[in-house]
């Protein structure tokens, strides 16, 4: 049933993205790839304008449970984190034959979906003491550890059910569609993520807030004992791709929460601007989440071209590799502007507040660009590395991008906004 309603949602894309037939990689094909790519990076700015638009009107909540802004650029880069990776890591198995259509139980398949839902659980819990920790550092009042623990992990958990078997219809149905999974999968993995998030972690508020203190504080608990037991095992069971999976990434993930909660903070410190334009607030996941769907395009485009034999990843890019950087360049160009209209739409439609239609289509034009350059030049040069110490891509470099892009897109975005307006 899921599977069937999966591919009814799927075959509605397949008949708006103009994909070539071809099932072989696309890399260094500027027109198929921002043919590829371009509608579903669309679909995907849509959804992060619906995210930024839930935020924006949920100052009340905001103010009522504080600190709880800190916790979001988490919660939301922890799916795109670890379901994008799986989805690399996936679409680079059926390119390389490991795993094939149609999905059966087999070492790898079982492997990677257990891989992430270990890494949900674990990275739950770690975000949840990464928040409190970074807020007590900064001053920020914030709801007690065990609350925070509850809600980040059931958040999770139902968030990441959602991804689980969104991600594999959705790669399975772009091979059979003649798609190249890595011009697509990120981006729309990044799309549901979004778009389930937020109120998902609503709910999950008031789920926990429904519960007794003592009950709380013993879920926390048995929350902390799982994730240590379900870490151990993986490591230690005897299955090897597992065990490579969490000793690879794990380590990664944490440190992605932090730059997570980083963004978190310096939003918080902000709020006045944001707050001031909520149209800016808006657009401020389209800028971080698009620039990490750019780099995650690139990271797994170039992780297959490597296995394929297609590219050396050389310490200079080969001629193939910049055509690759240059359509990136140009799906930015017709990307960001149009997200910058949109999120004027929205506003005057909703009564947000804006700096204006030109100011908003300049700020998120020159936020997004600068933003796409960090994400080329951290993709690459992350992928040369990894591949030279002997780490599979596919486990970090997408987790590292996407963390690092809440807080340099924000960055970005935050500089050109106080800069023209």
């Amino acid at each position: 049933m899921a599977e069937g309603v999966g591919g009814s949602l799927l075959s509605v894309w397949s008949s708006i993205i103009l994909a070539a037939p071809e099932k072989h990689s696309t890399f260094g094909n500027i027109p198929k790839i921002v043919k590829q790519s371009y509608f579903a990076l669309f679909i995907c700015a849509a959804s992060d304008v619906f995210a930024g638009y839930s935020i924006a009107k949920m100052a009340h909540l905001l103010a009522i449970y504080p600190g709880l802004l800190i916790l979001v650029p988490g919660l939301m880069g922890m799916r795109g984190n670890i379901f994008g990776s799986f989805g690399a890591m996936l679409g680079t198995s059926l390119h390389t034959g490991e795993i094939a259509l149609p999905y059966r139980s087999s070492p790898a398949m079982r492997d990677q979906v257990a891989g992430a839902a270990v890494r949900t659980l674990i990275l739950s819990l770690m975000l949840a003491m990464i928040v409190k920790m970074f807020s007590l550092v900064a001053g920020v009042e914030i709801m007690g550890l065990h609350h925070l623990i509850l809600v980040s992990t059931l958040t999770g958990i139902l968030s990441g059910t959602v991804l689980l078997v969104f991600t594999s219809l959705m790669i399975a149905e772009s091979i059979r569609k003649g798609w190249d999974p890595d011009n697509i999968s990120l981006p729309l993995i990044t799309a549901a993520g979004d778009i389930t998030t937020i109120p998902l972690l609503y709910l999950s508020i008031v789920i926990v807030l429904a519960l007794s203190d003592t009950l709380v504080a013993i879920a926390s608990l048995a929350v902390i004992v799982l994730s240590i037991v379900a870490g151990v095992y993986s490591i230690t069971a005897g299955r090897p791709l597992l065990a490579r999976i969490i000793r690879q990434s794990v380590p990664i993930l944490v440190l992605c929460a932090g730059l997570n909660t980083v963004g978190g903070i310096f939003m918080g410190f902000n709020m006045e601007l944001l707050l001031s334009y909520a149209a800016v607030l808006m657009i401020l996941p389209v800028i971080n989440a698009e620039a990490g769907n750019l780099g995650g395009i690139l990271s797994s485009q170039l992780t297959s071209a490597y296995h394929l034999g297609i590219t050396r990843l050389e310490i200079w890019p080969d001629g193939a590799t910049k055509r690759n950087f240059l359509s990136l360049i140009v799906l930015s160009l017709l990307l960001f502007p149009t997200l910058g209209l949109i999120a004027e739409t929205v506003a005057i439609a909703s009564g947000l507040s804006s700096p204006g239609i030109w100011d908003l289509v300049r700020i998120c034009l020159v936020a997004g660009l600068a933003a796409t350059a960090f994400a080329i030049s951290i993709t690459y040069y992350l992928t040369h590395i990894f591949i030279k110490v002997g780490v599979d891509p596919d486990n970090v470099v997408i987790p590292i991008l996407c963390s690092s892009m809440d807080v340099l897109g924000t960055g970005c975005l935050i500089l050109v906004a106080h800069a023209t307006i």
